[in-house]
């Protein structure tokens, strides 16, 4: 008996499932093992394995779990607006709303979405489907997501897959690029200690502002940006036990469950049957994942050459390393431009500057991806 199910499932693997399959146990191993975005990785990695075991239904219509979270969940919008939930409730945004001009910075940042949309233009997709491709330029998992589930569902698992697989290595691709592109004297600049002088009230204020900038200016973000104005309205809202009752959850066992639901559902939609649908299918998927390096090298060379734009300005007052932060990978993006300025000049520290840049990344990325939404809602596309 257990030898007939064996050769069933055998004879019912094709070459497109066994190599998904592999690439699902690369994941899990980097994420498990190596220690690469476990968080996410793990996730995405077992979604991948597990919609690519023929015979089991996990994957498949109108039962199967991964399909449930995978159609209910993501393709709705659910799990992107509840994963800018979280990231509301974890943002300090003091240090960005002392220094409002860091978000400068941030828009620099997403430069990488223009360069991959028109790349991807070039390379035979439509235009719907290099929006979604450019979108992953905003270094935010749940952004290239949701833009991926309006604009190119079928490209939904790659574009995520790409995203958050980037999104882990983007200290291996800003380093080199710093180095290449920055002197050790503009590393060695020094700049005073920051203070995160700013009063409640704007602290309180600046949520609500958000929401309504976004409203009036970029709807297509209001999703996005109404969660993650909600989270950290949450968080700095005053009311001492509401705060740390939601803010606790919020940061910890909530956003973990979203992470995973995320990771499965992103992983679950590359199967073998969804990327053979069409012909084509399979080579826009390798092709995401090029143009996936390209959008963010292009967020981090455009952050770096806007730092040392603003520094040449500033006639030396201004490190341009925070340029390289200025992407939506908060924190790990900050701390590995401390440690190259730090290796630098030692006991030189800009890690608040650098931290205040990568939260205009965070924040600027769904903007940006809800100005081309209202634009592309308003022309019909």
């Amino acid at each position: 008996m257990e030898s007939t199910a064996l050769s069933g499932l055998v004879n019912t693997l094709d070459p497109a499932s066994l190599i998904l399959i592999c690439i699902g146990v690369a994941f899990i191993y980097l994420g498990g093992r190596k220690g690469l975005e476990p968080l996410m990785l793990v996730p995405i990695g077992f979604g991948i394995l597990l919609a690519n075991i023929p015979l089991g239904g996990l994957n498949e219509a109108p039962y199967g779990l991964l399909y449930l979270i995978r159609e209910k969940l993501l393709m709705t919008e659910v799990l992107p607006c509840l994963a800018f939930l979280t990231i509301g409730a974890m943002m300090d945004l003091r240090p960005l709303l002392s220094k409002p001009w860091l978000l400068l910075f941030g828009v620099s940042g997403q430069s990488g979405v223009i360069f991959a949309l028109l790349l991807a233009l070039a390379l035979g997709f439509n235009f719907r489907e290099a929006v979604a491709v450019g979108i992953i330029g905003c270094a935010d998992g749940p952004t290239a997501i949701f833009v991926s589930t309006k604009y190119a569902p079928h490209l939904l698992g790659a574009v995520g897959l790409a995203a958050y697989t980037y999104i882990s290595i983007v200290p291996l691709l800003q380093v080199p690029l710093m180095r290449l592109l920055l002197t050790r004297n503009e590393l060695s600049i020094k700049m005073p200690p920051s203070k995160d002088e700013v009063s409640d009230s704007v602290v309180i204020a600046f949520p609500i502002i958000l929401i309504l900038i976004s409203a009036v200016v970029m709807p297509g973000a209001l999703p996005l940006v109404g969660m993650l104005a909600l989270g950290n309205f949450i968080r700095v809202c005053g009311v001492s036990e509401f705060a740390e009752r939601y803010v606790k959850t919020l940061s910890t066992f909530f956003a973990d469950v979203v992470t995973l639901l995320l990771g499965l559902s992103v992983g679950s939609a590359l199967s073998s049957s969804a990327i053979t649908a069409s012909p084509d299918l399979p080579l826009k998927v390798l092709i995401v994942f090029a143009l996936g390096i390209v959008a963010f090298a292009g967020d981090l060379i455009v952050g770096i050459l806007s730092g040392k734009l603003v520094s040449a300005i500033s006639r030396g007052k201004i490190n341009p390393a925070i340029g390289a932060s200025a992407n939506s990978a908060f924190p790990v993006s900050a701390r590995v431009v401390q440690r190259e300025v730090g290796k630098a000049s030692p006991g030189n520290i800009i890690l608040m500057y650098s931290l205040a840049t990568n939260l205009a990344g965070q924040i600027t990325s769904p903007l940006f991806a809800g100005v081309i939404l209202t634009i592309l809602a308003a022309l019909g596309i």
